[in-house]
C-alpha cells in the first residue's frame, strides 16, 4: 500500500506492508494550497517516484486534497460513522492512478452547528485498532486540535479547538509567541495552572503573559511555553464535555505535540496514551485496506 497523507502545508507519502508497518517513507512542503490547478496527479507521481514501493500498490490518499477546491472533492460521512462507511464513500483517483480518496467526517452538534474534518478520521480507526478499543475518547493535537467520542466502534461525537492558529497567530502580537520544538516545562506548566484562573476570560488570561515578563515572574524567552499552557489548558477545560474523568484519553499527533498534552493531561489528573500521528494514518489505512479486501 501507499498511504498518502495530504495536508494544506506538507505532503507525506508511506510505503505500508498491509498490516500498516512503514517500510519506507518520503516528504515534502508541496502542500495542497502550493499544487498549481490540475498539477495533482503529476506532483504524487513524482513524489511516489521516491519510495520503494511496488508499482501495483494501491494508493490511499487522506486528508486535504479531497477538500472543496483542492485534487477532487470526496464526501463527508456524517456521524455515527464505522469504518464500513469510510469504505462505502470512497473516491477513485481522478485519471490512471490506481487507488482512493478518503472522505472526510462530519457532525452536527446539538445545537445545530456543524464540525468536520478530514485526515483525522482514518487516524482515529487507527487509534482504535492499534489499542483495540471500540468506546472511548480520543484527542489529536493540531492546528485544529480534535476531540472524539467513539462508540460501538463509530466515530459518535467530535469537536474541533483552534489552539494552534491561536497560538500562530499570537506571534504577531506584543506577545511574540515563536512556533519552535523547543518545550520549557516549567513555564508551560505555570500556563497551564493559571489557564484555570479565568474570571475574565481567556482573551484576558493571556495578557499575563506580557505582564510576567513586566514583574520579573516570567522570562521573555519563556512567554512562548507559557502562551502554550494557557491555550492547551483552557483546551483541556472546554473538552471536558467529551471525557469522564477517570477515562483513558488517546492522545494522536506529532511527538512535539503529543509531550506537550501528556504533560497537561498530567496536570490534570487525566490518564492517557499515545501514537504518533504517521503510525495511526497507516494503521488506519491497514484496517480499511482489510475490510476491503474482505469485500472482494
Amino acid at each position: 500500500m501507499i498511504v498518502v497523507d495530504w495536508g494544506t502545508t506538507n505532503l507525506r507519502l508511506f510505503a505500508c506492508d498491509t498490516d500498516g508497518t512503514i517500510l519506507d517513507s518520503t516528504q515534502s512542503g508541496q502542500g495542497i494550497k502550493t499544487v498549481p490547478s490540475g498539477g495533482f496527479p503529476s506532483v504524487l507521481a513524482q513524489t511516489i517516484s521516491h519510495l520503494e514501493a511496488s508499482e501495483e500498490s494501491t494508493i490511499f490518499v487522506c486528508g486535504m486534497a479531497g477538500a472543496r477546491g483542492a485534487w477532487h472533492e470526496a464526501p463527508y460521512c456524517a456521524t455515527p460513522i464505522a469504518l464500513e462507511d469510510i469504505a462505502a464513500n470512497l473516491t477513485s483517483l481522478p485519471g490512471k492512478l490506481d487507488g482512493y480518496l478518503l472522505p472526510g467526517a462530519k457532525n452536527i452538534s446539538p445545537d445545530g452547528t456543524l464540525d468536520v474534518m478530514r485526515g483525522e478520521e482514518i487516524q482515529i480507526f487507527g487509534g482504535m485498532s492499534k489499542f483495540d478499543i471500540r468506546d472511548g475518547v480520543l484527542c489529536l493535537p493540531g492546528t485544529h486540535s480534535k476531540w472524539v467520542r467513539v462508540k460501538d466502534g463509530r466515530i459518535v461525537n467530535f469537536a474541533t479547538f483552534m489552539t494552534g492558529d491561536i497560538f500562530n497567530a499570537l506571534s504577531h502580537t506584543i506577545l511574540s509567541c515563536e512556533t519552535d520544538d523547543k518545550h520549557d516545562p516549567d513555564a508551560f506548566g505555570l500556563g497551564l495552572k493559571a489557564s484555570v484562573l479565568t474570571d475574565y476570560g481567556l482573551t484576558n488570561r493571556l495578557f499575563t503573559a506580557r505582564t510576567r515578563v513586566l514583574d520579573g515572574t516570567l522570562m521573555p524567552d519563556q512567554v512562548s511555553a507559557y502562551v502554550s499552557g494557557l491555550l492547551i489548558g483552557y483546551e483541556l477545560a472546554q473538552a471536558a464535555l467529551l471525557y469522564e474523568r477517570n477515562e483513558r484519553i488517546v492522545v494522536i499527533g506529532s511527538e512535539v505535540l503529543c509531550r506537550r498534552y501528556r504533560q497537561a493531561l498530567d496536570h490534570f489528573g487525566c490518564k492517557y496514551v499515545s501514537l504518533d500521528s504517521s503510525e495511526a494514518t497507516c494503521s488506519g489505512v491497514a484496517v480499511l485496506h482489510e475490510l476491503l479486501e474482505g469485500k472482494c
